[in-house]
């Protein structure tokens, strides 16, 4: 017979041999079939477990599970407690970052950046380590603010200190590595600040959302406790505050380059979802699915939209103050800076002290985000008595104050 082009007649184990192939040809088939299936399952799973996860973290768990029926008041205090322990702790981590960028640590004056020395603070009280310091100090030979304690410094090492600044400080008024960094600033790398403001702050953003979906559900199933009342203040303000004034210690102690700014962006995003992460580790997917129904029969839709929508526009303001603290920190320091302030009081002088980009990060966009707290506070759809409006306006002014 003819096979494909051949001629000829077949023997019976050319046959056999060809039926083989063609059944093996088939598995193969089915094989691939079966992983295909089974890659697309998997991935299904992988794509709605994400959403879960993202969008209900560990505060939502928490919430949740101090308000279901059956649960003691004690047990429900306690969850709502861990709630607050956890933003704590994230509050930390962000605040350590911003002192540690503003006031590095060094046990050689060449540890330290251009236009600084290495001397002791009030926080160390020795030089070994001790705090970098702007050379503004040592050429004034003075001590400025309550902030450093030169008694930890023997007169040797204060005389080489200020032997040190003289032959190193290039701008002696004003910050010499925020200079040089405005220097070599490109326009590329200005677009690519902006971008990662963006990332840094997308997080903090998706947090928000979480913390509108919580108060939601939360007021739909108990009631607005005093303590999620807290857990949500903390995470709504003081938290996206932490998050901003940290990025920008961070993007302001390194090289204005693009990669520092993607990298530094990216290491704060990935700081401030600690939250998220827990998440992963402790609520199980069953829980997650048994949350996810929770949220989606108790959540009104209209008034989800609503949080949304005020949440991109909270966002833009994030990113834009971030944007403008980096780019125009020298300025702000200014107006914000408070040994710079106290010394152009005492000679008129106007000089840039690096040691007040700490007190730019903090001040600045709190101040800002003071601001949109009242606004908040007083367009919030929910509070519609006074008395919510002036609940809402002194947690905001006791965040300011103990700011």
């Amino acid at each position: 017979g003819d096979v494909d082009g051949f001629q000829g007649p077949l023997d019976a184990a050319m046959v056999e041999r060809l039926v083989e192939v063609e059944k093996r040809l088939q598995e193969l088939n089915d094989e691939t079939k079966e992983r295909e299936r089974t890659m697309t399952s998997t991935i299904k799973d992988m794509v709605a477990s994400s959403k879960t996860q993202k969008a209900h973290g560990i505060h939502m768990a928490l919430m949740v599970s101090a308000t279901e029926e059956g649960v003691g008041r004690t047990k429900s205090v306690c969850l709502q407690l861990v709630s607050i322990a956890i933003i704590s702790v994230q509050l930390m981590v962000l605040y350590t970052i911003m002192w540690e960028s503003s006031s590095s640590r060094c046990m050689e004056h060449a540890d330290c950046k251009a236009g600084e020395f290495c001397g002791s603070s009030w926080l160390y009280h020795r030089t070994s380590p001790g705090a970098c310091m702007d050379c503004l100090y040592a050429l004034e030979n003075r001590e400025i603010s309550g902030f450093f304690d030169f008694s930890g410094m023997s007169g040797e090492l204060w005389t080489e200190s200020i032997k040190y600044c003289n032959a190193t400080d290039v701008f002696p008024t004003r910050c010499d590595h925020l200079v040089h960094n405005r220097d070599i600033l490109s326009g590329a790398g200005v677009m690519v600040l902006g971008f990662s403001a963006v990332i840094a702050l997308i997080p903090a953003i998706q947090d928000l959302d979480q913390c509108n979906d919580e108060q939601l559900v939360m007021i739909a199933r108990h009631g607005l406790s005093p303590l999620f009342y807290v857990s949500h203040r903390l995470r709504f303000y003081l938290v996206p505050l932490f998050v901003v004034g940290a990025t920008a210690a961070l993007i302001l102690s390194n090289a204005f380059t693009s990669q520092d700014f993607l990298l530094n962006g990216l290491a704060i995003g990935f700081a401030s979802s600690i939250d998220d992460m827990l998440s992963f580790f402790f609520v199980t997917k069953a829980r997650r699915e048994r949350i996810e129904g929770v949220v989606e029969t108790t959540l009104d839709q209209q008034e989800r939209v609503a949080g949304w929508k005020r949440n991109r526009l909270y966002g833009i303001t994030l990113a834009l103050t971030l944007f403008v603290t980096v780019l125009f920190c020298e300025d702000l320091i200014q107006i914000f800076g408070d040994d710079s302030r106290r010394v152009y009081q005492e000679d008129g002088v106007r000089r840039t002290s690096c040691a007040d980009i700490l007190d730019v990060t903090w001040e600045f966009p709190g101040c800002l985000i003071y601001f949109v707290a009242l606004l908040m506070s007083a367009f919030n759809e929910r509070n519609t008595t006074w008395r919510k409006v002036a609940q809402d306006a002194l947690m905001t002014l006791l965040i300011k104050v103990l700011g």
